[in-house]
């Protein structure tokens, strides 16, 4: 987990991030009592902050920023079993994680109704319950105005594109449980990081890491990097939550540089 993709949480704060740092705040030595893990940062959550912070000689403000992230994850991740993946095991991970993204190709397509219902909406629906714990039912996938129906479901009254977590949900299938999607910030979650800008950013782009644009709008799976242009190279992807919510190969679509794209890897 990268401390620079987490955001500040502070008093009023929502989100599945907020229960991450209460779990992590439940299993601190603390004589108060166990946090309730509702993702609400209230003045309990707040409380038990600043009594962690101070055990670790930070400063007690009560909102876990950078600081406190970074103390609360390398006190806490081996205790919430997130452990660092074999490195030598990532060459098979990633193979199984295209593999299962294969699979999956042409298998949606709302443009097209089987007894009424778009073909492949039960697929969506488990990408979403596997890499984001949301439970989707068909009446997410109608636009509230018009009826009609939608491959973007409507979540908390706003659609929500699935190009990431579909790329998570195929990390989760290969067996890589300790990865999910954070659904209230939009990005993967576990032994996965962003990469930072560095000379060997384009040469260190490796099968099955999740590339994305610079707005992070759109992510995809790298499936091959085309070793024509050592730095600005085109890549094969495949890529969830595309027209009519189809999952496709592209060839060549995404080029590195082009669109400052960025890319997570295994950690």
């Amino acid at each position: 987990m990268e401390t620079t993709l987490i955001r500040v949480i502070k008093y009023g704060s929502r989100g599945d991030d907020v229960i991450q740092v209460q779990q992590y705040l439940n299993k601190a030595v603390s004589v108060k009592p166990e946090l309730v893990t509702d993702g609400i940062f209230g003045a309990k959550s707040a409380a038990r902050t600043q009594q962690f912070q101070r055990d670790n000689q930070l400063v007690a403000d009560g909102i876990v920023g950078p600081n406190t992230w970074a103390q609360l994850i390398a006190l806490m991740k081996n205790l919430l079993g997130i452990p660092p993946i074999d490195k030598g095991k990532h060459a098979e991970i990633r193979k199984r994680v295209l593999s299962e993204a294969g699979k999956l190709v042409g298998k949606v397509d709302f443009s097209q109704l089987i007894g009424g219902r778009p073909k492949g909406i039960d697929i969506v629906k488990t990408i979403f319950k596997e890499a984001a714990n949301v439970t989707l039912q068909d009446a997410n996938f109608k636009d509230p105005h018009s009826k009609v129906w939608s491959p973007q479901p409507f979540v908390g009254g706003k659609k929500k594109s699935w190009c990431g977590i579909f790329c998570v949900y195929c990390y989760r299938k290969a067996g890589l449980k300790t990865i999910r999607w954070d659904i209230a910030v939009g990005a993967p979650r576990g032994n996965i990081g962003l990469n930072s800008w560095s000379p060997q950013f384009v040469q260190n782009i490796k099968l099955a890491d999740i590339g994305a644009v610079a707005t992070r709008q759109h992510h995809f799976l790298i499936e091959k990097v085309d070793s024509g242009n050592p730095f600005k190279p085109r890549l094969n992807t495949i890529d969830g939550n595309l027209l009519a919510g189809k999952i496709q190969r592209r060839t060549g679509f995404h080029q590195v540089g082009k669109d400052n794209f960025n890319y997570y890897s295994l950690k």
